[in-house]
């Protein structure tokens, strides 16, 4: 055989050892891993009797903020809380909070889509770790549009009805604000309280599991929550970007809520 016939033999054998490689899939759908150590506030929220989990972030020691179709009308005593966790499938291995909910709060005008919001309060409270911090909101003057550094976070599942797989690791997705106008070009359900991040060319977003987590922007060089993942429709499609429930429009609401439940 000459060299251009063992040369091509060589690529041949490659290809087909390449392809029997197992890719690593990522999740949120088309996000990555976080890096170990990353989004401190993020919690894994387990809730009783379902299948499904949702995501939230934590405020201060004793409140999460999550999406209100994720906890209302849930067994609070026998769900829990989890933070400090990178891999869902190794919750028992690390050094993470596990916190059964004292209170729910669901904002009192929740609907299917519109003040879809929640506060859970801890039982016992956390403490601040090299692992567990709080995220920021965002101050009434802070703008966000499609020039901002923006990111989602997650264990959901990586398409429709696909669950992460692997180390089940925290993932992450940078995407864009999209413009409201656009947005509600695409889907007239949208509302003021509401903000729409993601590619319209399909292919990346938020998924299920992913629902009360984090939305958050870079705002004088840190991090601030600007939205909570809500119920979009389906995942990655085309023309259909995540919608997030704005929570500059509830400041009041969650100030409120914190202060009246000591």
């Amino acid at each position: 055989m000459g060299f251009l016939g063992q040369l091509f033999l060589v690529l041949l054998v490659c290809e087909a050892a390449g392809s029997s490689v197992p890719r690593a899939r990522s999740a949120i759908v088309g996000g990555q891993d976080a890096p170990e150590g990353s989004w401190l506030w993020m919690a894994y929220l387990k809730i009783a009797g379902e299948i499904k989990a949702c995501g939230g972030s934590l405020l201060n020691e004793e409140w999460v903020l999550t999406a209100a179709h994720c906890v209302k009308n849930i067994t609070r005593e026998s769900s829990y809380v989890y933070l400090g966790v990178h891999s869902v499938k190794y919750l028992r291995e690390q050094q993470a909070f596990n916190r059964t909910m004292s209170h729910i709060v669901v904002h009192p005008k929740y609907e299917k889509y519109d003040n879809d919001i929640a506060l859970i309060k801890l039982n016992p409270p956390v403490y601040f770790t090299p692992l567990v911090k709080k995220i920021d909101l965002p101050e009434p003057k802070d703008v966000f549009n499609e020039t901002s550094e923006c990111w989602v976070t997650g264990w959901g599942n990586v398409g429709e009805n696909i669950p992460l797989a692997g180390n089940s690791n925290l993932q992450e997705l940078e995407v864009p604000i999209l413009n409201q106008t656009v947005c509600l070009d695409k889907n007239p359900k949208l509302t003021s309280n509401m903000i729409c991040a993601g590619f319209l060319q399909g292919g990346k977003d938020t998924c299920q599991g992913d629902s009360g987590g984090p939305l958050v922007c870079l705002s004088d060089k840190k991090f601030v929550q600007v939205g909570i993942t809500g119920s979009g429709e389906g995942c990655a499609k085309e023309d259909k970007p995540g919608y997030y429930i704005r929570v500059a429009s509830y400041l009041d609401f969650i100030k409120k809520t914190i202060n009246s439940n000591p």
